[in-house]
Formats: structure tokens, C-alpha cells, sequence
């Protein structure tokens, strides 16, 4: 029995009454080929392959809690899914399962019928949204110094290249691997290129000429700027395993590949001392406000605070 709570957004009692016995006939658990559907229906969605690859890893773990603890879809089994979310991950992943759930159960639920829409999307709301902590510390990222290490020590000339594309570029390693000859042109002594980023959102970075010289001359690729030997562009996965290798040569043991973007980005505002406006265009930000609360790194100084204290 899936029970809901009623609402009144404007409909009578009983219509809503009507709704909520209509969910109760529904399946007990989600079809993961929902998600397939909930793309093609609605194309404003616009979910990449590893998003939706990432909502079925969701449904699955959703149905598999489900179908352990002998429930079927109600406020209470999300309420208790989540509650054990939240105490086995970051904010960022819980309030992703719960757009991914949200979404999916109102595909399968809901369809086109607005009472029944709306039922579901009250019980979401009684779900407690968690606000991750998205700053970066200057002191989590590497210096300009220790990626030059990292690309000197890198096990291939090939990871290297990878490594100095996304350090110039601030790129994501999805967006740098997507990247077409075709969308790479020549301007001005250095090589303008077409990147797609988050929501399928474009913008141009721009490289050295020199630097695009040598990773056409060491891929070669016919299609892809970064192409593996089989003529597909390379797999994000490889691509975190290679820059690993090479962070864990110089003895970066916990690193990761968005670190490098992380490291550009503070890199330009501290140190280069490019402004605020410029490095959010530059990385994609949709609002310099998301760069500030990434990169300005303005943190207490404990010594200078406590020195002024009079008690």
C-alpha cells in the first residue's frame, strides 16, 4: 500500500481522495527503465549517458533497499531510505538521489495526471534538502610547481599531455574527452575550442598552439582530440587512473583528477591575480557567485584573532 499524504493546491478532498487510492494500485517499486523513458518523453531533460547511468544506479539501490526491508513505495520508506543516506554520504550525493528519485517516481506514478503529481511532489518536500559545503581551501589544491612535477613524472607522454591539458584548460575530464578535431580552430597564434559542459552548456577555452601540436602528433586521432587506439574517444575512468599514477609518483597519495581544476582556478585568482568575473567565464560558472564560494579562500587567522581578544 503506497500512502501518501493528501494536499489543497486548489483541488476538492475528494478528487485528491481519488488520487491517493489511484498510487496504491501502482508497482511497489521503481522500473528501472524509467529512466530511458523519462529522457525520450521529456527531451528538456537533457540527461547525459553517465547521468543516466547514475539514476539507474539510484533506482537499483532504492529497490534494493525496498525489497530488503520488506517495504513499497511511501513517505515512510523514503523517509527512511534518506535517513540512512545521509549518515553513509556527502550532502552533494543525497540531494542527488533525491532529484534522481524525484523525477523517477513521478514518471512512473504520476504520468500526466496533475492530482497525482502533486501528491508526490509534497512527500519530496518533506524531505530535508542538504546543502553541501562546495568551498575548495587553498590548501587542498597543488601548486603550479608540483603539477609541473607531476607532468615530468608522468608514466607516458601521453598522460602528460592529459595532465597539462587540464591544468591550462580548468577543464572536467568529461569535457576535455569529448572534445572533436572539428571543434578546434586556430585564432590568433593559439587554438580556440568548443567545450560542452554541465546542462549541455557551451563555451570556448583557448590553449597554446604548441600545446595542440603535440597532442595531435602523439594521438593522432581521426575524430577525437584525445582518441584511443580503437578510434573512441578516451574513457573518463582511464583518464583518472593515468593522472592518479602520476599525482601518486610525487607523493600525492589522496589525489584526484578535479583537483586539477581546483588547483587552476585558485592558481589564476591568487597568483596570477585574474579577476573574480573572468575565471567563473573561464571555468563555466554560471554566476561569478558560485566562483566566490568555490575559490575565495578568506579564512580566519586564529593568531590575529586571538591576540586582539581582551577577555
Amino acid at each position: 500500500m503506497v500512502d501518501f499524504p493528501l494536499v489543497s493546491n486548489g483541488f476538492s478532498t475528494e478528487a485528491l481522495t481519488q488520487a491517493q487510492r489511484d498510487i496504491a494500485q501502482v508497482t511497489p517499486s521503481l522500473d528501472e527503465g524509467i529512466v530511458d523513458r523519462l529522457t525520450k518523453k521529456n527531451s528538456k531533460q537533457r540527461l547525459s549517458t553517465r547521468t543516466r547511468e547514475r539514476y539507474k544506479e539510484i533506482v537499483r539501490d532504492f529497490n534494493r533497499f525496498l525489497e530488503k526491508n520488506g517495504l513499497s513505495i511511501s513517505q515512510e520508506s523514503l523517509t527512511q531510505y534518506f535517513d540512512a543516506l545521509v549518515s553513509q554520504h556527502r550532502p552533494a550525493t543525497v540531494n542527488l538521489h533525491k532529484s534522481a528519485l524525484l523525477k523517477c517516481v513521478k514518471a512512473q506514478m504520476g504520468s500526466n495526471n496533475v492530482l497525482l503529481n502533486i501528491a508526490i511532489e509534497k512527500v519530496f518536500e518533506m524531505i530535508s534538502v542538504y546543502k553541501p559545503d562546495k568551498s575548495v581551501s587553498e590548501a587542498q589544491c597543488i601548486t603550479e610547481n608540483q603539477v609541473k612535477a607531476m607532468v615530468d613524472g608522468a608514466p607516458s607522454e601521453k598522460t602528460a599531455l592529459i595532465i597539462r591539458f587540464l591544468y591550462k584548460t580548468g577543464c572536467r575530464v568529461s569535457e576535455m574527452t569529448n572534445v572533436r578535431l572539428n571543434d578546434c580552430e586556430p585564432m590568433n597564434g593559439y587554438m580556440r575550442i568548443r567545450i560542452v559542459g554541465k546542462g549541455n552548456k557551451e563555451r570556448k577555452t583557448t590553449i597554446p598552439v604548441e600545446l595542440f601540436r603535440e597532442i595531435r602528433q602523439v594521438y593522432g586521432g581521426k575524430t577525437w582530440l584525445l582518441e584511443s587506439r580503437s578510434g573512441r574517444p578516451l574513457h573518463r575512468v582511464n583518464v583518472g587512473a593515468q593522472v592518479k599514477r602520476a599525482a601518486e609518483r610525487i607523493g600525492l597519495l589522496d589525489f584526484y583528477p578535479h583537483l586539477l581544476r581546483h588547483s587552476r582556478a585558485t592558481d589564476l585568482l591568487i597568483n596570477k591575480e585574474i579577476s573574480l568575473k573572468a575565471v567563473s567565464k573561464f571555468l563555466g560558472h554560471t554566476s561569478v557567485a558560485i566562483t566566490a564560494e568555490m575559490y575565495i579562500h578568506d579564512e580566519v587567522d586564529y593568531h590575529e584573532l586571538f591576540s586582539k581578544d581582551l577577555i
